[in-house]
């Protein structure tokens, strides 16, 4: 069976959140304080009190307070959960909320789940928008969101209602 080309690149590795997940977040961590990988400072897809972009380098950066982060999904996306956890052991990032897919069999995978306390997987596959804001094609993975912090129960309540909560097995 050959696999049409289109599920396996994307144009882009971007992928703009949708309203509902911010939200979520919103609702769980109360505020977002920092989205380190952030599509713009100008015209933010986040609602978060300091962003850095591509030209920042966020892995360069301190990552404080209550952090939102929707890695560019690529190549490399482990060094961006490699930093969250150097953030949270020394006390930068008091919680954070991750949105990436899920690939239980990567190193990203194991370094994510190795700090998070619950995940959610969504009932259905996350649509992202475009730079345009117009919604994207459907994604060619199934989505994940991860809670990294001390308030498990308040991620359950706020994402509850996208997909089944899990308690990540330590």
């Amino acid at each position: 069976m050959t696999v049409p080309p289109a599920l396996l690149s994307h144009e882009s590795t971007e992928h703009y959140t949708p309203q509902y997940i911010i939200d979520a977040v919103i609702a769980c961590i109360g505020a977002i304080d920092l989205d380190p990988a952030s599509n713009s400072r100008e015209i933010p897809n986040v609602p978060a009190a300091r962003h850095y972009t591509a030209q920042d380098n966020g892995l360069l950066q301190l990552w404080n307070g209550r952090v939102f982060l929707n890695p560019p999904f690529g190549p490399g996306v482990e060094r961006w959960f490699s930093k969250l956890f150097q953030e949270r052991s020394v006390g930068r990032t008091t919680e954070a909320v991750v949105l990436w897919k899920a690939a239980t069999e990567t190193a990203a995978w194991k370094t994510l789940t190795a700090i998070s306390c619950r995940v959610c997987f969504p009932s259905s596959r996350i649509r992202f928008a475009c730079p345009s804001g117009e919604a994207g094609p459907g994604p060619t993975f199934s989505p994940a969101l991860f809670y990294v912090g001390d308030e498990p129960k308040r991620f359950e309540s706020a994402f509850g209602g996208i997909g089944a909560v899990w308690v990540v097995p330590k």
